[in-house]
């Protein structure tokens, strides 16, 4: 990720609390939505006011920004302070909405200063980005439209793919922090770049319409992190999607001493996937290579067929590891049909997660809920 250039044409008009907006004049919407999409993109009005946590309005720690030359939203949250040996901190969910109608094509993530400056990568433990209005492909919780952390600095997809967006497309943005043992930082902030084709400046070829998805070793649902006694220990869980199609691309999630992570069709005996961790010089966790499925044209996923994700961890210490144990990826899907799977805002698991996405900040210097 670069630094704007002063002379960069960032053409936007700011809104209450921080949130900016492209200019009307400059970016002109030719994509059109269905009502039902539109609808899609609106809480329903007559939900019970007690069958999920209210979302957060929007608030100055986010500014969106559209760079029209460089064709990019950019998401910078913060200022955010990190006091030497603060452990992890985790600031409250942030909801911000999108400015145009196009396709994202991936992310890329940095730490920067109130100058503009590179900060240390370790700053950040993991973001989630999340689409409170869609659904998951394995469950009812809302979609993960994206998740990084240390390990996964950024990811893109070949222009000719990617995922839609609309005018006031909501996504909630869920961080944590992590600061370090020796060195304090009164501003930090964490950038994020979303590439982005806009809908009416796509050329000859429209991008295919792809979905991300979610899985976790805990399953959709509560606690995020494990803990990890000394010795060699795993997690899994199985579950359907409730649509087929084909598996295009797919990252991984581990902390420290963990030796794999694998996702495998059940019913077809067969491993789709498997990450083994990048180790740095000191023997921590630094990457896990993404699998870059649509170079053989994808893996297909049917929704007859249970699918398992799985994550072994040998801690070589004495004393359960520090940090505990986390198994979770992310992947994106190339539907077989155009409808996703509909969702009910009433769902157990919906609300369950949407309150933990909410709430879980809220628990200072809490560790895991990736």
């Amino acid at each position: 990720m670069r630094n704007r250039p002063s002379a960069a044409r960032l053409v936007c008009l700011p809104l209450a609390f921080g949130l900016v907006i492209p200019s009307a004049a400059r970016v002109q919407e030719t994509h059109q939505h269905s009502p039902d999409e539109h609808a899609a993109m609106q809480m329903d009005a007559d939900t019970p006011a007690d069958a999920a946590p209210v979302l957060p309005a929007v608030n100055d720690l986010v500014r969106v920004e559209w760079w029209a030359d460089a064709r990019a939203i950019e998401l910078i949250i913060g200022p955010v302070r990190l006091d030497a040996g603060s452990g992890h901190l985790r600031p409250p969910v942030q909801l911000v909405e999108l400015p145009l109608a196009g396709w994202l094509h991936g992310f890329e993530w940095e730490m920067r200063d109130q100058d503009g400056d590179h900060l240390p990568d370790r700053l950040l433990h993991h973001v989630n980005v999340i689409d409170p209005d869609n659904r998951e492909l394995f469950s009812s919780i809302p979609r993960r439209i994206m998740a990084a952390g240390r390990e996964t600095k950024s990811e893109r997809l070949p222009g000719l793919l990617g995922y839609p967006i609309a005018p006031g497309t909501r996504v909630l943005i869920s961080a944590m922090f992590a600061g370090l043992p020796d060195e304090s930082f009164d501003e930090a902030y964490l950038h994020i770049e979303l590439p982005v084709t806009p809908a009416d400046d796509h050329g000859l070829l429209r991008p295919r319409n792809i979905y991300p998805f979610y899985l976790d070793v805990m399953g959709p649902v509560g606690e995020k992190e494990f803990p990890l006694p000394p010795g060699t220990h795993g997690r899994s869980w199985e579950g359907r999607p409730a649509i087929g199609g084909r598996l295009l691309g797919i990252g991984g999630h581990l902390h420290n001493y963990g030796d794999w992570i694998r996702l495998e069709d059940v019913t077809a005996g067969k491993v789709l996937w498997e990450g083994v961790p990048e180790l740095d010089d000191a023997g921590v966790v630094s990457g896990i290579p993404t699998g870059k499925l649509w170079w053989r044209g994808g893996v297909r996923i049917r929704p007859d067929h249970v699918y398992r994700i799985s994550v072994q961890y040998t801690n070589p210490l004495t004393v359960p590891a520090p940090d505990g144990a986390m198994g979770a990826l992310g992947g994106v899907i190339l539907a077989d049909r155009a409808e996703w799977p509909e969702f009910d805002r009433g769902d157990a698991d919906y609300v369950e997660d949407l309150r933990n996405t909410l709430e879980k900040p809220n628990e200072a210097h809490e560790h895991g809920g990736m």
